[in-house]
């Protein structure tokens, strides 16, 4: 039985362990249809997925309500319900404990059917921590320091470490 050296073995193991890795994906235009139906609270990142489906933080959170109104300055304040409502699935009866990122761009003119992206935002806040525990809602509220700047997209991700 003739056998290969352990080099040629290594060799081929770096070789397919170079292939296979990618550090930079070309980026493709996202849909017209898809930035039309941009809302503005959108959940990104990530949507986890499971022998029995999705493990998505938008299967645990729900937005209860969501206002946006000027202080005494007239600076306009945004102010939205976060919700954990716990396991959403017959086998998931505890629902895990949700700790959120969540940054706000506030725009001086309403977002375009094009998507919100298709418009410079006046003022982007930097990414803000939030610990839902199961049952427990939130108010996440932020000013913008520009008048004026009445319309708003909310970003929700999982916790940005």
């Amino acid at each position: 039985m003739h056998t290969l050296p352990y080099r040629y073995v290594i060799v081929v193991l770096v070789l397919l362990a170079f292939l296979g890795c990618k550090t930079t994906y070309d980026a493709r235009r996202t849909p017209a249809e898809e930035l039309q139906s941009e809302g503005r609270i959108v959940f990104v990142r990530p949507d986890r997925y499971s022998l029995f489906g999705t493990r998505s933080i938008r299967d645990y959170i729900e937005i209860t309500y969501e206002q946006i109104s000027q202080n005494e300055a007239g600076y306009p304040v945004l102010t939205v319900g976060l919700r954990n409502r716990g396991g959403q699935h017959f086998w998931d009866t505890k629902g895990p404990d949700v700790q959120l990122s969540v940054q706000t761009a506030f725009y001086n003119r309403p977002i375009q059917p094009s998507g919100a992206a298709s418009g410079s935002a006046v003022y982007r806040t930097n990414w803000q921590t939030i610990k839902l525990v199961r049952g427990q809602t939130s108010d996440y509220k932020v000013a913008c320091p520009i008048k004026g700047a009445n319309h708003y997209q909310m970003t929700i991700s999982e916790y940005l470490k």
